[in-house]
Order: C-alpha cells, then sequence, then structure tokens
C-alpha cells in the first residue's frame, strides 16, 4: 500500500504525525516558530476519588512528560 511507509518503519500512526509535526514546526521562521513553540504545551489535572473523596491529584504538564521521556531514552 503507497503512503503507509509509518508501519514500514514500524512505529504507529500517532508517533509518525507527530514526528511529522516537529519537523514542520522546526522548518517555521520566527515570529511563526514562537508562536507554534507556546502552542506545544498543555496542563492536564487528573484526581483520583475513593470513597466519594479524593485521594489524590495528578498535575500532567508537558515540560514534566518532555523531562521524563528524555531519561528514559539514556
Amino acid at each position: 500500500m503507497a503512503g503507509q511507509y509509518w508501519r514500514a518503519a514500524g512505529i504507529t500512526y500517532l508517533q509518525y504525525a507527530n514526528i511529522c509535526g516537529t519537523h514542520v514546526r522546526n522548518c517555521l521562521k520566527e515570529p511563526f516558530k514562537a508562536v507554534a513553540k507556546n502552542r506545544e504545551g498543555f496542563i492536564s489535572n487528573t484526581v483520583l476519588y475513593k470513597n466519594g473523596k479524593e485521594a489524590s491529584t495528578i498535575v500532567l504538564n508537558a515540560e514534566l512528560l518532555q523531562k521524563e521521556v528524555l531519561t528514559k531514552k539514556n
């Protein structure tokens, strides 16, 4: 099948899309690159409940996840 090179490379479509997006953002010139970089970030809160009460809160943000990914690669 034409166009499914990501399968031949052994990666998922989401990984392929992330790689493509990263390359496109790296090719942008400066005022646009800064705007795209700001759009990448996110913060997500997950609250775990036990017996109807808040047990713990997990805060996920892009910077912490990126650091975790980089430490796992090394």
